[in-house]
């Protein structure tokens, strides 16, 4: 309570429960224990008194310290915004939150409370009661010649340590649910077969920067196996763009971890092939991947304000990629700093570089973290929905950045977003992603006029139409995405597609390439439709459904 209140309220009440807090801390708690024994006695009751009061401070510090940083956090801020009393959010918002790291903390106090009079009793200041500690004190005398006297009481108090100690680990984890294994494993499964070895779209120039074939992901969990990623094949050249579309859930970000090996702490299992300048990302020795990961391989994360370290200065930031590969010397370094700051377009990069990230914008912090992937020159952009979190003339800004840094230093990119007129904009080709597996793939063009795999003319058909009359009902794909822990067997589209049949239930689709190589997609039943010139044609000609919901205004650059 003096934790949560000092945390949420601040101010005079976090400063006045701060002070007491550090006098209680600072005083010599053995003197205490001392001085109540010559007062009161040995009483148990007065023993049990004394540490619950004594550990009121650094319990309250603790749940200070978590308190201040989930008052930040929105869910708080809704909650008050709905006009929720302070005391409804400290109950119901914030203890919530902090029960579980404090309960885990508690065991560990146990264990300590034990300790702790254990040795009082070892040092003639034991109670009245028979413990643990007094029965060591009078074993030690005979332990030359009766050593179990001693040894096994103290073996029964390590157990009984080790097992609060155990069970506060266990609670930690359960604080923790994002975590859905308690270590983390990356495996390299066999590679891919020689028939999924051959080039795939886009990948058939000897400048190919990425090639993947018949990727395979799996997430082992207490749950079960998730397939994140399933028969991938993709392909980059030098100074292309590939986006990876799809919904939420889809696989998008899987795809790019796939590719560098970060996963959050889990039981993974990779097999197929991934390339990247002639790089095997899943077999080659830990020091070659190393070596290749921010040096060949640049990624910019969704979040920037989780992808850069809050302690820690721009500067040191942007350094240390240089620095750790041993590229340049720390005065090199700074000077290549400042130059990355101007070209991602930071105003006063000097004065920024001693910046955190808490004190720049969104769209700066974007800028630091895609100057922090380019700080080695790499060959391969990896960029997770780079503007998701900004809004739309920020996201022009950063697109227009990442196309002229593209083609400055002739990298490839890989584009994940979910955002169709971000891809007719900026993208090369495009490859459709659904339920773990590439569903579609071609020239941006030819998706956007000749889509047909279903799916796809779904997405277009679920682009706003700015042309419609006001109120006009939008256009949405029925259903939910395939759950990877227990997908459908065939199509895993089918369960959402108006055009599916029993073969697609129970039957996966081939992949079907068009005569001139560029075109794949993986439908039994594809859409038949000539190549428009502009999507909305294309799209509402796809299926027999009504043009006026159906068409989309993607086809011009304005209306995109």
């Amino acid at each position: 309570i003096v934790g949560l209140t000092a945390g949420y309220l601040r101010g005079r009440v976090d400063a006045v429960t701060s002070l007491l807090v550090d006098v209680a801390l600072a005083f010599p708690g053995l003197v205490l224990l001392i001085a109540v024994r010559a007062t009161f006695g040995n009483s148990m009751f007065v023993f049990i008194v004394l540490f619950a009061l004594t550990s009121i401070p650094p319990y309250a510090r603790i749940v200070r310290g978590a308190t201040f940083a989930l008052a930040e956090r929105d869910f708080v801020d809704a909650a008050s915004s709905l006009g929720a009393r302070r005391r409804r959010i400290l109950l119901h918002e914030l203890a919530p939150n902090i029960v579980l790291p404090v309960l885990s903390f508690a065991f560990i106090g146990f264990a300590l409370v034990i300790v702790a009079e254990g040795g009082l009793a070892f040092i003639g200041l034991s109670l009245d009661e028979l413990t643990w500690g007094l029965l060591i004190a009078d074993g030690a005398g005979e332990i030359a010649e009766h050593p179990h006297l001693a040894l096994i009481p103290a073996t029964v108090m390590f157990l009984t340590i080790l097992a609060f100690n155990l069970v506060g680990d266990g609670l930690r984890r359960r604080s923790a649910p994002r975590e859905v294994v308690t270590r983390r494993r990356l495996v390299a499964g066999p590679p891919a077969p020689d028939r999924d070895r051959a080039p795939t779209v886009g990948d058939r120039a000897d400048d190919a920067v990425l090639r993947i074939a018949d990727l395979h992901t799996t997430l082992h969990t207490p749950d079960g196996d998730v397939r994140a990623v399933e028969g991938v094949s993709l392909g980059v050249r030098r100074g292309e763009t590939l986006a990876v579309v799809g919904e939420s859930g889809s696989g998008k970000t899987m795809i790019l971890r796939s590719i560098v090996g970060a996963f959050p702490l889990a039981d993974v299992t990779r097999s197929g092939d991934v390339e990247v300048a002639g790089v095997d990302m899943l077999r080659a020795p830990a020091a070659t991947i190393r070596s290749t990961l921010g040096t060949r391989i640049g990624m910019v994360s969704q979040n920037p304000l989780t992808a850069l370290n809050p302690v820690r200065r721009i500067e040191h930031q942007l350094v240390e990629p240089m620095l750790v590969h041993g590229r340049l010397d720390r005065t090199e370094a700074h000077a290549r700093a400042l130059d990355l700051l101007r070209r991602v377009g930071i105003p006063a990069p000097e004065r920024r570089l001693r910046d955190y990230p808490h004190q720049l914008s969104g769209g700066m912090r974007q800028r630091v973290t895609i100057a922090i992937a380019l700080a080695n020159e790499p060959d391969l952009l990896l960029a997770d929905e780079p503007t998701t979190a900004l809004d739309v003339t920020v996201q022009a800004q950063i697109l227009r950045l990442l196309a002229d840094l593209q083609r400055e230093q002739g990298m490839a990119m890989v584009l994940v977003t979910h955002d169709l007129a971000v891809v007719r904009g900026s993208a090369d080709r495009v490859a459709i992603v659904y339920g773990g597996r590439v569903v579609e793939t071609g020239a941006t063009d030819t998706i956007f006029s000749a889509p047909r795999h279903r799916y796809t003319v779904a997405l277009l058909r679920s682009v706003p139409d700015l042309s419609l009359p006001p109120h006009s009902e939008l256009e949405v794909i029925d259903g939910l995405p395939p759950s990877l822990l227990h997908p459908p067997t065939g199509c895993r589209f089918a369960p959402r597609c108006d055009a599916a049949t029993d073969r697609c239930r129970t039957e996966e689709p081939p992949t079907t390439t068009t005569s001139d190589g560029t075109h794949r997609f993986r439908c039994h039943h594809p859409v038949e439709q000539p190549i428009g010139t502009s999507s909305s044609s294309a799209v509402a000609h796809a299926d027999p459904v009504d043009a006026g919901t159906a068409s989309v205004a993607i086809g011009d650059e304005g209306s995109a």
